[in-house]
C-alpha cells in the first residue's frame, strides 16, 4: 500500500467537518447533501456510462461546493482510510470525470452534477472510488472557529459476467479480557467484488456447543481485504480445553469457516 493510501481523513482539520454520506446520514445541523450517496453500476468494457448526482442545499445560505476524487480502503477494524485518486490498484478514479468541479448551490435547491465513466477495455471484477463534495470553508465568530462541510458519494462499478464472490477465514485468536472470552477472526476477501459478512463463533466442549455468539453483522470487507470479525463470550467457561468454531457467511456458495483450540484456566 502507498504512503497516500496510509494518510487518513482527519475527521477535522482547522475544526473542518467530515460526513462519509455513503455510510452515514447527513446529519440534521448540516445543509449539504447528495444523493444518491452510493452507486453500484454495471459497466461494460470499451463504453461510456453517464449518471447524475444530485447536490442539495437545505440551509438559509448559499453553499459554493469544490469536487474531488479520492480512493479509499478500510483497515481490518473497518475504519475508512482515504489516499491519493488513482493510486489504488482497483481505483476508478482514472476513467471517471465529474462535471461542473466547482459550482453555488443557492439556499434550499439543489444542483445536478454529471458522472462520466470512461470504462477502458480490459476491465474485471469490480473497481471503487470515493466522489467528495467540499464547501468553503466560513468563519463563525460567535466561536472563532472555521470549518467546512464535507460529504461524499461512493462509487462501485463491475462487470457482472466477471464478477467473483470468494472468501477465507485466515486466522482465530483467543484472547481472556475481564468480560470473558474475546475471539478475532481474520476474514479475506479473495474475490473480485466487495462483500457484506455475517456469522458467529461457535464454542464446543467435546461433542457439546456451549455458546453461540454472532458477529456484528453486515461488516463491510472490500475488494482484496481483509477484516476482523470480533465477538465475546461473556458467560465465564469453567476450566477445560475448547474448541472454536468460526462460521462466516460472505454471500457466496458455501459458508467460510476455521477453528482453534483453547484453554481456559
Amino acid at each position: 500500500m502507498s504512503g497516500g493510501m496510509k494518510k487518513t481523513i482527519k475527521a477535522m482539520a482547522a475544526a473542518a467537518l467530515l460526513i462519509l454520506a455513503a455510510a452515514y446520514p447527513a446529519s440534521a445541523d448540516l445543509s449539504l447533501d447528495v444523493a444518491p450517496a452510493k452507486l453500484e453500476l454495471q459497466i461494460s468494457p470499451s463504453t461510456t456510462q453517464t449518471f447524475p448526482i444530485t447536490v442539495r442545499n437545505s440551509g438559509t445560505a448559499p453553499l459554493h461546493i469544490q469536487v474531488s476524487l479520492s480512493d479509499f480502503t478500510l483497515t481490518p477494524s473497518g475504519e475508512y482510510q482515504f489516499g491519493k485518486a488513482g493510486s489504488h490498484p482497483y481505483s476508478l478514479a482514472h476513467w471517471l470525470g465529474v462535471n461542473p468541479r466547482e459550482f453555488d448551490v443557492p439556499p434550499n435547491t439543489v444542483q445536478q452534477v454529471r458522472v462520466t465513466l470512461n470504462v477502458p477495455q480490459h476491465v474485471a471484477g469490480e473497481y471503487s472510488g470515493i466522489i467528495f463534495f467540499t464547501t468553503r470553508p466560513e468563519r463563525h465568530e460567535t466561536h472563532g472557529i472555521t470549518f467546512a462541510e464535507r460529504v461524499a458519494a461512493k462509487v462501485y462499478a463491475y462487470t457482472p459476467a466477471s464478477l467473483r464472490i470468494d472468501g477465507a477465514v485466515d486466522g482465530i485468536a483467543v484472547k481472556e479480557t475481564s468480560i470473558g472470552e474475546r475471539f478475532l477472526v481474520g476474514f479475506k476477501n479473495r474475490g473480485n467484488a466487495h462483500v457484506y459478512v455475517n456469522g458467529r463463533i461457535e464454542v464446543r466442549k467435546g461433542d457439546q456447543t456451549v455458546a453461540r455468539v454472532p458477529f456484528p453483522p453486515q461488516l463491510l470487507v472490500e475488494r482484496g481485504e481483509r477484516r476482523v470479525l470480533e465477538a465475546y463470550v461473556t458467560d465465564k467457561l469453567p476450566p477445560g480445553t475448547y474448541t472454536a468454531l468460526a462460521l462466516v457467511d460472505f454471500g457466496g456458495p458455501n459458508l467460510a469457516g476455521g477453528q482453534t483450540t483453547f484453554t481456559v484456566k
